[in-house]
């Protein structure tokens, strides 16, 4: 049951990060310590440099589930973390041999949830988006959450971080039209 942005009567937090790289034993830790601080349920980390292998040190006391796409490099990566005692129930994922993007559906108590992890190129590449869209199954009453380091400004006006207003590029045209047809926000 839905309410509110509640499932039962459940508050959920979410948090999502760049972390740029957790290889080292040292810093893996202060992310984790870090993240625990926040008490965060359902955790989207980019860049996390591991290896397919190195993914279950991020598993720890609290943390009982993850999800991850890596490359064959210590580059990119993505990870989605769920915190132990979260009612996740996992059905399907889907994750990218690239190590951008990783998928994963499944339910929060009885509600279908989506889970979406994106680290994006760092140059202009609908077909990118396009693609990795096209993998969101179409289930109906179902929970859509994505997160990630897109890459992109959705919107240069809004955007503090740039010197000079930009106009927006075509990955970031795509995105705001394909939420916007799937009437996800008002973009």
């Amino acid at each position: 049951m839905q309410d509110n942005g509640k499932v039962k009567n459940m508050d959920l937090t979410f948090c999502t990060w760049n972390v740029k790289g957790v290889n080292e034993p040292v810093k893996r830790g202060k992310v984790l310590s870090y993240l625990k601080s926040l008490n965060v349920d359902i955790i989207f980390l980019q860049e996390t440099h591991l290896k397919n292998v190195a993914h279950n040190k991020l598993k720890c006391r609290w943390i009982n589930q993850v999800y991850y796409s890596t490359l064959s490099a210590k580059t990119r990566g993505v990870a989605i973390l769920i915190k132990k005692d979260t009612p996740f129930k996992h059905n399907s994922t889907i994750a990218d041999k690239n190590g951008r993007y990783v998928l994963v559906t499944g339910e929060l108590h009885t509600t279908p949830i989506t889970l979406l992890n994106i680290y994006g190129p760092n140059h202009d590449d609908p077909e990118f988006y396009r693609k990795v869209f096209s993998l969101i199954p179409d289930i109906p009453n179902s929970n859509l959450i994505i997160g990630g380091d897109f890459n992109l400004v959705l919107d240069p006006y809004l955007d503090k971080s740039l010197s000079k207003k930009t106009t927006p590029c075509k990955g970031s045209n795509f995105i705001k039209t394909y939420m916007k047809n799937m009437n996800i926000c008002d973009a």
